[in-house]
């Protein structure tokens, strides 16, 4: 079976409902860790590693619980160099993404700002705080990373296979 093709049908079907309802169903996020684990079974292992790499910025509420089991699946399934390559390309999809989306809303400056006092607290309190809370922040700065590494992932598996 061609994994590649499953890991792209569980990118499509989680990054599209990232994009449309800005979560993840973790019934989604099972499947593919389950697939990935029958299919691919030590490959999976660095998807582990993977997720626990990302695990922190979850727990500082940088990205959601969802994005750090798409970057599991998709480090699993690909394995080191594919994997790496592939995340990057995600991870610069979702950086031009909310660079667009920060300069479009004007509100650039005053998320540097809110960063730059997020450090400073951390480092001066050693209290770690979630960094972002929907209630608080609402949707204005938030991007769906799930989706950017979706295309990011699909654009670098096209690319894989057009120099071949």
């Amino acid at each position: 079976m061609n994994t590649d093709l499953v890991l792209c049908l569980f990118l499509t079907f989680s990054g599209l409902q990232d994009l449309a309802e800005g979560k993840v169903s973790r019934y989604v996020t099972l499947a593919g860790l389950a697939a990935g684990l029958l299919l691919r079974r030590g490959g999976m292992a660095f998807g582990l590693l993977a997720g626990l790499l990302f695990f922190p910025l979850f727990l500082l509420r940088m990205i959601g619980a969802a994005d750090v089991k798409v970057i599991a699946v998709t480090a699993g399934f690909l394995g080191p160099a594919r994997g790496a390559a592939a995340l990057m390309t995600g991870f610069v999809l979702g950086a031009v993404w909310s660079l667009a989306r920060l300069l479009h809303r004007k509100i650039l400056w005053e998320r540097l700002s809110y960063f730059a006092a997020y450090i400073r607290q951390i480092t001066m309190t050693k209290k770690y705080v979630p960094y972002y809370r929907k209630e608080r922040d609402g949707s204005r700065a938030a991007i769906p990373l799930a989706f950017c590494l979706f295309a990011g992932t699909a654009a670098y598996l096209f690319w894989e296979r057009l120099n071949r």
